[in-house]
């Protein structure tokens, strides 16, 4: 029987996030209106942003997918030391800070990197520009293509050992069973994971402004930015629709498509594999150590870099200061963002176990709709609406934990939704006969089970909400100033050593947050 306390946290949260979302486009478009300069531009540029950042998010999602299915069967098909060492490092390039990303992109493939030095050393042309739609889809390849077959290896390595063993006696090819066993898996997971890196790639931000080149490759995000910056806000809030519109008409064609039913797999740890051919062997390695070098290229050249390049008179009052800042924003950031998500599956879990499903899917609806506003379109307008409020520094750093609170929510709901559901299903009886319930409730089931994957989903919040660019690039030089922006300032004014310096404190950084999280896990 429905409850209304039941209802209180949820409520509460999904009440802050609307209130939220609401006062920032009300205020945006509040001031668009009141505002002298209200010129519209609906012109064949409008036209061209909307069909390249279509476009490179088409082409990165096809590429990523494309290249993450091939390196996942290449490491299914051999056995090499240090492959499980491989598996834990490609998931964390999906959370690295954009800028860290261009930073080692720039060192291994820019103008003077590592690979344009070996062609020169061997007289041999090379003329790959890391600028423009090239240095895009290489930036959006680097940053998802290795979760994503990460997912897509754990569906191949879950093939039961039966079928494989039953596949050796019809004397199968490894091609006829990734084509009859393992694709069917595969397809079941290519829509959903196409669809989450389709929109990353839709609203990427940094790495289009840092690597785009110029106004040729400007996506709709960092046409709002600069709309926002020339105060030109009636084409902010237009870019915005536009982009808010795309995003919602996107979900619902996935949502219509993606109808594949559920195939039941038995995931074992047996280890059983059908007999590769020597060609299969050696292409398979090539594959891997190919994969392997553009995943730790760049990392191992920041570190490198950063090390060789580090001074301590670089250490400067503005590094300084970034550090104080990213380290208090982030940390609160991810403090608020698990404590919302708490609240809201609290509020959810219990729904689902009563069988109000509907009323669950619209609360966990609103706490993903994040994912459709633009993260400037929602700092710019709560910085309007406290504009005659933002006297100092305090009022910008809380408005931006708020901000990257909100952002980093969908990712935690989508880590802890399921846990969370399962554990308090799983002693919902038996804490109801003993009359548990409220906090206690809470502490003894939902967070002593799921302490591991709440400290995990904090240390993805505090990583994302200290390599976010989106936010502070409007703020930036108004009295706050975190490490992103500090790095993008040294990009932006060539000055590399100095950039892979700061770069590399930034990897060592979110590298230590998960190694800190994970030592606990253990």
């Amino acid at each position: 029987m429905l409850n209304f306390k039941t209802l209180i946290p949820g409520l509460s949260v999904a009440s802050i996030i609307l209130i939220m979302l609401g006062t920032a486009l009300g205020s945006l478009c509040f001031f668009a209106i009141h505002t002298d300069n209200s010129a519209i531009y609906l012109d064949s540029y409008l036209i061209h942003i909307i069909w390249i950042t279509v476009y490179q998010a088409i082409l990165s999602t096809l590429l990523s997918v494309f290249f993450a299915i091939l390196l996942a069967k290449a490491l299914s098909m051999i056995n090499f030391r240090g492959k499980s060492w491989l598996l834990r490092i490609m998931p964390i390039t999906f959370i690295l800070p954009s800028l860290v990303v261009v930073t080692g992109l720039l060192s291994v493939y820019g103008q003077h990197g590592i690979v344009t030095q070996i062609f020169h050393y061997f007289n041999m042309p090379f003329s790959l520009s890391i600028y423009g739609l090239q240095g895009i889809l290489l930036a959006h390849l680097f940053l998802n293509f290795p979760y994503a077959c990460c997912l897509f290896y754990q569906t191949i390595i879950s093939v039961p050992i039966e079928q494989k063993q039953l596949a050796s006696q019809l004397n199968f090819t490894n091609f006829d069973f990734f084509k009859l066993v393992e694709w069917p898996l595969i397809r079941r997971q290519l829509l959903p994971i196409a669809s989450l890196i389709f929109m990353l790639c839709f609203s990427s931000f940094a790495i289009v402004l840092a690597l785009g080149g110029g106004p040729k490759y400007t996506t709709i995000e960092v046409a709002i930015y600069q709309s926002i910056r020339s105060f030109e806000l009636i084409q902010a809030v237009l870019l915005s629709g536009i982009q808010l519109l795309c995003c919602l008409v996107f979900m619902w064609m996935m949502q219509k498509i993606n109808r594949i039913k559920k195939l039941n797999v038995q995931f074992t740890n047996k280890e059983y594999n059908l007999p590769v051919s020597n060609i299969l062997q050696i292409i398979s390695a090539v594959i891997v150590v190919l994969g392997g070098l553009f995943i730790l290229m760049p990392m191992i050249t920041i570190l490198v870099e950063g090390i060789y390049a580090f001074q301590f008179s670089l250490l400067t009052a503005t590094f300084k200061q970034a550090m104080m800042y990213s380290t208090i924003i982030a940390l609160g950031s991810a403090i608020i963002a698990i404590i919302l998500a708490c609240l809201l599956l609290w509020t959810n879990s219990r729904l689902l176990v009563i069988g109000q499903i509907t009323l669950s899917n619209h609360f966990m609806l609103v706490g993903s709709l994040i994912l459709a506003i633009p993260s400037m379109v929602l700092a710019s307008g709560l910085f309007l609406s406290l504009f005659d409020y933002v006297k100092n520094s305090v009022v910008i750093c809380l408005l931006m934990i708020f901000c990257n609170a909100l952002m980093a929510l969908p990712y935690l709901l989508k880590n802890l939704a399921t846990p969370m559901y399962d554990i308090t299903s799983r002693y919902w009886q038996l804490t109801q006969s003993l009359s548990i319930s409220g906090f206690k409730h809470f502490y003894l089931i939902e967070f002593k089970g799921l302490r591991r994957s709440i400290t995990m989903s904090f240390a993805y919040a505090t990583i994302l909400s200290l390599g976010d660019f989106g936010i502070i690039a409007l703020f930036g030089g108004q009295g706050v100033i975190t490490l992103p922006y500090y790095l993008y300032e040294q990009i932006s004014h060539y000055h590399h050593q100095q950039a892979t310096v700061t770069a590399s404190f930034l990897l060592v950084l979110s590298f230590s947050i998960l190694v800190v999280i994970d030592y606990d896990r253990t």
